[in-house]
């Protein structure tokens, strides 16, 4: 479906749910190397967005292009103690951490994009004690192997949170990086659960034979990727109602997860807040893959218990 289509169907479920406020996302990392999964949602002013990035030249970026619903702030996010900001040749790769040279060597990947090229102290602060953040829903990150530190950091954060997405890695390309199962480990003392990888980039090993392989179909070593966690599952309906609104148009408009939709949109509808079934059926129609013919017959159905 094109982005028309997209847009159509965020405006159906707004209105269907009528949220109180606009949607509120913590970006920490907000380099804009890539589009951000939330630039549809913030140019259609469904969302706001915190935004943290202490690259001078990325958080210059973000200034350049302003939006009425976006503040950015120049801030490390981190345990709140002074760091050493590690800035790398490529500045995806710069962090708080080092980089680990073995692990590089192991992969054959991305050397020269990380040699690191200048390091910074820093002061980082605790996401908790951030005063500007208002309202949080989601909390994305992407700090290049911080990620656990901000955790560990922002139990209020991710108390109010419903959803996080997160960079996790299923190896330490920096020295001492937590991986995929610390990340799980501990969000999930605060009832986050995982739902689902929005991606997993995997990568050849190096070796003096692997010029003999086609790379690109022989890439079985997991590296990292995007993993997004839900508060709450499986007993969402126990979930406010305001939480579950925003986790909705999350769901639709950053995690492609429309069957989640779904289930909130039918606990809506149990407990009276949606009038009619057509309204969730009108949603259906603008959803990607949907079965028009199931649709068609359900209207039937329930035109005939109408007339």
């Amino acid at each position: 479906m094109d982005a028309t289509t997209d847009r159509n169907r965020w405006r159906v479920l707004r209105d269907m749910l009528r949220p109180e406020r606009l949607t509120s996302i913590v970006d920490i990392g907000a380099n804009p190397i890539n589009p951000a999964p939330y630039d549809a949602l913030l140019s259609e002013n469904l969302a706001c967005v915190y935004g943290f990035e202490p690259q001078p030249a990325a958080f210059q970026r973000l200034e350049e292009n302003p939006h009425p619903n976006r503040v950015i702030l120049p801030y490390a996010i981190g345990d709140g103690t002074r760091g050493t900001l590690h800035i790398c040749e490529h500045s995806g790769f710069t962090s708080l951490l080092e980089p680990n040279p073995e692990m590089l060597e192991y992969l054959g990947q991305w050397k020269q994009y990380m040699e690191v090229i200048e390091t910074a102290t820093v002061d980082t602060k605790m996401l908790d004690d951030i005063d500007e953040i208002k309202h949080v829903d989601l909390v994305k990150i992407d700090i290049q192997g911080g990620e656990l530190s901000v955790f560990k950091n922002a139990e209020n954060v991710l108390k109010n949170a419903i959803a996080v997405f997160t960079e996790v890695a299923a190896i330490p390309l920096y020295k001492n990086q937590p991986l995929l199962h610390d990340q799980l480990q501990l969000l999930s003392q605060h009832d986050y659960c995982l739902h689902k990888f929005d991606f997993f980039k995997s990568k050849s090993l190096n070796s003096k034979f692997a010029r003999f392989l086609r790379q690109k179909h022989h890439q079985n070593q997991l590296v990292d990727g995007d993993a997004i966690l839900i508060r709450g599952l499986p007993k969402l309906e126990k979930l406010p109602e305001e939480e579950l609104k925003h986790l909705a148009i999350l769901a639709d408009a950053i995690m492609k997860s429309y069957d989640l939709v779904l289930k909130i949109l039918e606990i809506f509808y149990e407990r009276g807040l949606i009038a009619q079934e057509q309204q969730i059926l009108s949603y259906c129609d603008l959803l990607p893959m949907a079965r028009t013919r199931h649709l068609r017959l359900e209207r039937r159905r329930l035109d005939k218990g109408t007339t």
